[in-house]
């Protein structure tokens, strides 16, 4: 994708800020939200963050800075950002808030990849077992995050307002919700083993090199929550298979239908209690619910994405049952 000439502009004064010397070119590259760029620049190859407005609040970002620190010193597989010369870490053009990581060499997650999946699993362990002796907290979004039933519900009902097409389309992922917070009620959420959470597992997000996992990238939503959370995104995502891999900067291709794969998402979660805690029964018996929460807020939410007139067909692409949903999650 071509960079304009005040896009160019604005790299080569972060390039200036942070002293990474002569940018020698740039690249456009994935994401729904956020915008990133590869810079390559006399000093090595770098990527340049612009941060989603609701993510950047210095409050957030020290958090997340802070949470990559942590787990980076703890052997985790994350990217610490590069400080300024004056000791910060974010960068501000006037227009937006940026930061820097070093690029990070690798692939993108396969989906239900045996070797990848187990690799993922060891690593989220490492991730998991990390975060729980950090102590800092700050709260983002509701109690439950992106999965919340309410905030689900608000913009389902925001959707609906738009057309009865959108409206006849959200009555099945009503149902979900309905089902999963009766099975997974706000107190019972609660009472789960937690600990850091990275808050957004999806392919576009881990990347691999060697057998392993190179980095966790994007740590926006990263926050104290059960470990489930997690869990159920990474089943719901790196266990399934799909029409077409995962282009974590499209929304459609994110959000495509899943097919759970039974062996995968037991390889998952087998490798994964291999080198942490245990999960519990409740964690267990909480997993179905939680995936449907996930899976309900990557369509929902997901719809805010997409023009308006696109939102219903986005909605009403299957699977349209709860069951079909569920069918390939192991026992």
């Amino acid at each position: 994708m071509l960079i304009s000439a005040q896009l160019t502009e604005t790299l080569e004064s972060l390039a200036a800020a942070y002293g990474l010397g002569a940018v020698l070119s740039a690249a456009q590259l994935g994401g729904t939200r956020n915008s990133n760029f590869r810079i390559d620049t006399t000093s090595g190859m770098w990527l340049a963050r612009k941060r989603y407005p609701a993510y950047a609040s210095q409050d957030q970002i020290r958090f997340d800075h802070a949470v990559a620190e942590h787990l980076k010193e703890r052997g985790v597989a994350t990217v610490c950002p590069k400080p300024l010369p004056s000791g910060g870490t974010a960068w501000s053009d006037g227009a937006g808030t940026w930061e820097v990581h070093p690029f990070i060499v690798g692939h993108q997650l396969r989906e239900g990849h045996r070797e990848d999946t187990t690799a993922l699993a060891e690593e989220l362990a490492r991730l998991h077992l990390a975060g729980e002796t950090l102590t800092n907290r700050l709260s983002k979004l509701a109690p439950r995050g992106e999965t919340d039933p309410a905030q689900m519900r608000a913009v389902g009902r925001e959707l609906a307002s738009a057309s009865r097409e959108c409206a006849d389309a959200l009555l099945q992922y009503t149902k979900w919700l309905d089902w999963a917070e009766s099975v997974l009620p706000d107190d019972r959420f609660a009472e789960l083993p937690s600990t850091i959470v990275h808050g957004d597992i999806q392919p576009a997000n881990i990347l691999i090199r060697d057998g392993r996992v190179a980095a966790f990238l994007d740590l926006d939503w990263c926050a104290w929550r059960p470990r489930i959370y997690d869990l159920g995104f990474a089943i719901l995502f790196c266990c399934a298979s799909r029409e077409h891999p995962i282009d974590g900067g499209d929304i459609w291709s994110l959000t495509q239908a899943p097919r759970l794969d039974r062996a995968s998402s037991r390889l998952f979660l087998d490798t994964y209690q291999a080198h942490t805690h245990p999960l519990t029964p409740g964690e267990n018996g909480a997993m179905p619910a939680q995936i449907v929460l996930s899976w309900c807020h990557t369509r929902i939410m997901g719809a805010l994405k997409v023009p308006g007139a696109e939102r219903a067909a986005f909605l009403a692409r299957p699977p349209h049952d709860r069951t079909e949903l569920l069918s390939g999650m192991a026992p």
